[in-house]
Parts: C-alpha cells; sequence; structure tokens
C-alpha cells in the first residue's frame, strides 16, 4: 500500500509531505497506480523550482519521497500551495478509486489526522 502523509500548519498549509510504500496493484514494471502517483509527486516537488524558482528539498530513495515545504512570504506562498493542493487533490482521486491500495493521512494541528 502506498501512505501519503500531509503535515499542515495552523493556516491549513501544506508544510510537510512524505509517499512512501508500493501499491502492489499490479507486477513491479506494470503498476499504472504507482506510475500515476509518483508522476503527481514528482510533479509536486519538481513544478515550485521550475515555475516559481521555488526549491523544495526532497529526500527520494526505493519506496520513499519526503519534502519539507518552506514558509515564504505572501503570493509565492500562495502559488507554492497551489501546487501542492493541485498534487493532493490528484492522489485523493486516486485514493478514493483504489483505497485498498492507496491511502491519505492529512493532519491538521491538534485536529489529528484525516484518511482518504
Amino acid at each position: 500500500m502506498i501512505q501519503v502523509h500531509v503535515r499542515r500548519d495552523h493556516r491549513g498549509r501544506i508544510r510537510h509531505f512524505s509517499v512512501r510504500g508500493h501499491a502492489d496493484f499490479a507486477q513491479h514494471g506494470q503498476d499504472l497506480l504507482c506510475a500515476a502517483i509518483s508522476s503527481l509527486v514528482q510533479n509536486g516537488v519538481n513544478a515550485p523550482e521550475a515555475l516559481l524558482g521555488v526549491r523544495l528539498p526532497a529526500i527520494s530513495k526505493d519506496g520513499l519521497i519526503e519534502s519539507d515545504v518552506p514558509e515564504l512570504s505572501g503570493d509565492l506562498d500562495d502559488k507554492v500551495q497551489l501546487l501542492l493542493e493541485s498534487m493532493i487533490y490528484g492522489i485523493r482521486s486516486w485514493a478514493e478509486e483504489f483505497p485498498k491500495h492507496l491511502r491519505v493521512i492529512d493532519k491538521f494541528p491538534n485536529k489529528g489526522g484525516g484518511d482518504t
């Protein structure tokens, strides 16, 4: 199962995310669910730098990618958040279709986490 953890600040902004595991939906190299999630996450990490000049520090190794999201000033933070929310939206859409293979845990301060 792929597990996506999202940690937000008190304003609901994404400050950290991690994606770990494998979907085990199909054989290695043929798993379209794994490929879809990998594509969304890579885009979520790379788009802020390519489009806004904001590099998200990311750790990537087999079965894991995670990033801390810096707090930026004003409009730039809003734009990075929009890109990341788009990534999470895409992942949630897949999670609704494949709940046995993909889980999203979204944590807000003092509110625990919500599963999708």
